[in-house]
């Protein structure tokens, strides 16, 4: 039997209401207050779910169950209230905003704290062991290296690991307002920059800045980078932190074009097939590219439209791509069937 590739594209119900197929955040204790979905990541059965809610004293993580079709779907507070701020501003060893989340191959839940604009807490990254009942192994204060005033267009990625024998090195940031990628080195724990230049042009000598707006990795490790203008650009290889002195990048890192999306994108990523997906907020799209060379519009297939706000993409198990939506996921709206 042939391999096969199935991609569905899938609206997440998330709601307070007893729903067939729907995430209760009401067994949280989310009762009554207006919140959005902001991140989701997964662990086997576990998804961890950031969310920003009106009431201010309210975690702002959650973990639920998957797959879908095991209903009720049980939601807690993670790893429990007591880590959560809860309203207690001043406080920074606690928990204010959840942005982010992602789990390495050694089961340890990585969390961005971006905190709260105006106040004292600066955004910080907190780890928990999954396996050892969710302690909390590390904090890591990022005030420095990100203004929590200024953490609207933050984007938080961890590449894939290099191989089955390695661990995860690092996680890059971008805020996208600057031509700058940084990197945190989880086992030196330090912090490194780089400039972002491209020729933009054919037969152009001259480099040009670029402004990331969104950014992901290749199958081999290489950075994807999308710009303001929807322009696509690529390292070309694995990032490497070994050219640097006192964590300031020794030279930027060249990205070559790759051509052009349909526009500004969030949520890239892409599938074990080397094709990129992204959503075009603007118009609630998700847009598939199977080739990332000389790309232009002709290249870029819509593959689902919705009116609801899509937060996120991410990839399930036999490679399907759902949707993560700020309320919704309904198992009925398949996007792309994929190839049997």
């Amino acid at each position: 039997m042939t391999a096969s590739c199935i991609l569905y594209c899938l609206s997440l119900i998330l709601c307070q209401a007893t729903v067939n197929g729907a995430w209760l955040l009401s067994q949280a204790g989310l009762n009554g207050s207006s919140y959005n979905v902001r991140h989701l990541s997964m662990h086997f059965s576990r998804v961890f779910l950031s969310i920003s809610v009106e009431n201010k004293r309210f975690p702002t993580l959650i973990e639920a169950q998957w797959p879908v079709s095991y209903l009720p779907m049980r939601t807690i507070i993670f790893p429990s209230n007591e880590v959560h701020a809860n309203g207690d501003h001043s406080d920074c060893t606690l928990l204010q905003q959840a942005h982010w989340s992602q789990v390495d191959s050694l089961s340890r839940l990585w969390v961005m704290d971006v905190g709260w604009p105006g106040s004292e807490c600066p955004p910080k990254l907190l780890v928990f062991d999954l396996i050892r009942n969710n302690i909390e192994l590390l904090r890591i204060n990022c005030g420095q290296h990100i203004d929590a005033n200024n953490t609207q267009s933050l984007v938080v990625q961890m590449p894939p690991k290099p191989s089955s024998c390695e661990v995860e090195r690092h996680i890059y940031f971008i805020l996208g307002e600057s031509s700058m990628i940084l990197a945190y080195d989880i086992l030196e724990q330090t912090w490194h920059s780089w400039r972002l230049i491209s020729h933009k042009y054919e037969n152009m000598n001259q480099t040009f800045p670029i402004q990331p707006l969104d950014f992901s990795f290749g199958l081999h490790g290489e950075l994807l980078v999308v710009d303001q203008d929807g322009g696509l650009y690529s390292s070309g290889r694995a990032l490497s932190l070994n050219d640097k002195s006192n964590g300031i990048a020794l030279n930027p890192i060249q990205l070559n074009p790759l051509g052009s999306l349909l526009g500004s994108s969030r949520s890239m990523l892409i599938d074990y097939t080397g094709s990129l997906f992204y959503v075009m907020p603007k118009y609630g799209a998700v847009v598939r590219c199977s080739r990332l060379s000389n790309l232009t519009a002709e290249g870029n297939e819509i593959i689902y439209l919705t009116s609801k706000n899509i937060q996120q993409i991410f990839l399930g198990v036999d490679g399907a791509v759902w949707v993560l939506s700020d309320r919704v996921l309904k198992p009925q709206d398949i996007c792309y069937p994929g190839l049997l």
